[in-house]
């Protein structure tokens, strides 16, 4: 399984290059599962 923050750290560049390219759709997506992501580490830790 992939670390949680290699797999933030991908969504996070993909975020990034979503957003300079202009693809808003798929930029709100990423963001959505980044959001996720932080959510399910945060209970992870509790």
């Amino acid at each position: 399984m992939i670390p949680a923050s290699t797999s933030y750290e991908k969504l996070k560049r993909q975020a990034m290059r979503l957003m300079l390219t202009g693809k808003v759709e798929k930029y709100m997506q990423t963001l959505r599962a980044l959001s996720e992501l932080r959510l399910l580490e945060r209970q992870r830790l509790a």
